[in-house]
């Protein structure tokens, strides 16, 4: 028989040691950053935020060909984001006018906090983790400086996997500076951590038009006497500024590096109007971008995407996508694996067939517009989704944009209130409600820009497979002898290709088979490659 005077002895040490656990949760005053305490708006503030919400949105369907029309409309409007949570911290202050300086004194670049760079650097370091290709690709080629000599300057998302890759080029020798080609996919930690490593970056998350191509004429240069050499584009904004604005900067350039679809499809046109002024090499359709990063990273953030803005739920919901090249593929595995029902819109036969293949049903977009509960545009090209298109939605259906460009839907009609019969109710970061008349309202993500970027994080590991292809297309254009390349678009080397992909097997401890001399004799192939030509189709 137990003692009666022990148990109560012994309950009251267990409940000292609950008590002292929950003070062990609780965090210390003194390890808070007071910076990073939003306050919570009062019931008065929340109704005058609900008020200026429901307006329409400047920044959404900017493009190219009326880029100084556009400019100066939206210099009278606040960026879509300005009420997010994201971008609180220094709201209303213009931050091209903000003078900030690193611990070391440095002040080349304009981001939201210098203060925000210890956060940012701990997901770089996180990234780093996950990017085992370029950071042996880093480690091999740091002693030779491969890229001593090269000024680059580079346009692209401002992510902790960019950074990396950012990071990994002024390790090989190369000077850079830097800009963002989306406006809301910035992290601007990120960004703070660039800058503190004194690397000369203009980006936050939510810029204006106005601000976007300022930071990209702020990168070029030009104006503090910086003359590049190498430029990394990401959408082709920033080739296109400089042929516009800086032509005598091509007497210069060696390369241009492009990552995406609507970059390169704009190369392939100044190559036809004779306008390309410099070799370009084309990445988006290496293999190494194309089966990893287009299929891959898509197929994975997809839903991760548009879970985070709208919380469905995707089992039974009727998807179209439009478009089934290597993005769309990628999207359409994804929302079948959760149970959609998936329909495919396509111009080209040959993808139109391979989506027959697949089990997907292949329709023209009237015939389903109607009864789908997403959209999801996948197609490279412009106005896939019209204002028509919208009008024939159900009330709530969710409208997004997997391609690069913001043009795939065109939303251009909400920024005219004059025009527009339609309001558009920010609801949270990056999810947008766009009510008719009649009370009908849709789901808009990201105002139709790139929605993984922008809603969501993306798979570091895909990421360093392309970063590394970048890299080594830097390297290839900038130590190229003269002659070796044309002022002409170029596909990566398909030995390159292999080399990319051969940095990334370690992680999996995967070991490759080696032919023997007989078997590439009869093969025809060199042991060490290129175990494909260049036409095979992966």
């Amino acid at each position: 028989m137990s003692n009666p005077k022990y148990e109560p002895d012994q309950e009251a040490l267990s409940d000292l040691e609950k008590a002292r656990c929950r003070r062990n949760r609780r965090p210390s005053v003194q390890f808070i950053d007071k910076n990073i305490i939003r306050r919570h708006p009062s019931g008065l503030e929340k109704q005058q935020q609900s008020f200026q919400q429901r307006t329409r949105l400047p920044s959404i369907g900017s493009n190219d060909e009326n880029e100084s029309k556009e400019v100066e409309n939206h210099k009278q409007y606040s960026t879509a984001s300005d009420t997010d949570s994201d971008v609180e911290d220094g709201a209303g202050t213009d931050i091209r006018e903000m003078k900030q300086k690193n611990s070391s004194g440095f002040s080349e670049f304009a981001v939201r906090r210098i203060k925000q760079a210890p956060y940012g650097r701990r997901e770089i370091e996180i990234a780093e983790q996950e990017m085992p290709g370029l950071m042996a690709l880093r480690r091999r080629a740091e002693s030779d400086k491969p890229l001593q000599g090269a000024k680059i300057v580079g346009c692209s998302h401002i992510t902790a996997q960019t950074a990396v890759l950012i990071e990994t080029l002024t390790r090989l020798g190369a000077q850079v500076r830097w800009c963002a080609c989306n406006i809301f996919s910035t992290q601007n930690e990120v960004a703070a951590a660039l800058a503190e490593a004194s690397i000369t970056i203009f980006a936050w998350k939510g810029e204006s038009d106005d601000d976007f191509w300022w930071c990209i004429k702020k990168a070029i240069g030009a104006d503090q006497g910086w003359q590049p050499n190498m430029i990394l584009d990401d959408g082709g904004d920033l080739t296109h500024y400089c042929h516009k604005h800086f032509t005598t900067l091509f007497s210069t350039i060696k390369g241009i590096v492009e990552e995406s679809v609507t970059g390169v499809h704009r190369l392939y046109q100044m190559c036809r109007t004779q306008t390309l002024t410099a070799p370009a090499m084309n990445v988006n359709d290496s293999v190494t971008k194309t089966k990893f990063d287009n299929l891959y990273l898509c197929r994975e953030s997809i839903i991760d995407a548009i879970k985070r803005c709208t919380d469905i739920m995707f089992g039974g919901k009727q998807v179209v996508v439009c478009g089934y090249g290597e993005v769309g593929k990628g999207c359409c595995s994804a929302l079948r694996g959760m149970g959609c029902f998936v329909y495919i819109t396509e111009v080209d036969p040959i993808c139109a067939l391979q989506a027959c293949m697949e089990g997907y049903k292949v329709v023209r977009l009237e015939e389903v517009i109607k009864q789908v509960d997403i959209v999801v545009t996948a197609s490279g090209s412009k106005n896939t989704i019209t204002r028509d298109s919208l009008d024939k939605l159900k009330n709530g259906a969710i409208v997004c944009n997997m391609g690069h460009s913001n043009t795939e839907i065109d939303v251009s009609f909400l920024r005219d209130s004059s025009t527009s019969d339609l309001q558009v109710e920010r609801v949270r970061t990056n999810v947008d409600h766009v009510i008719w008349p009649n009370g009908k309202r849709i789901v808009l993500l990201a105002e139709g820009r790139i929605m993984n970027l922008c809603c969501s994080s993306v798979p570091s590991f895909v990421v360093s497979i392309t970063a590394a292809t970048q890299a080594l297309a830097l390297i290839e254009l900038f130590n190229a002898p003269p002659n070796r390349y044309k002022c002409d678009v170029y596909l990566l080397p398909k030995k390159m290709d292999e080399y990319v992909a051969s940095l990334h097997l370690p992680a999996f401890d995967a070991h490759l088979t080696e032919l023997s001399d007989d078997q590439c004799k009869y093969l025809g192939i060199n042991k060490a490659g290129p175990f494909k030509p260049n036409y095979y189709r992966y």
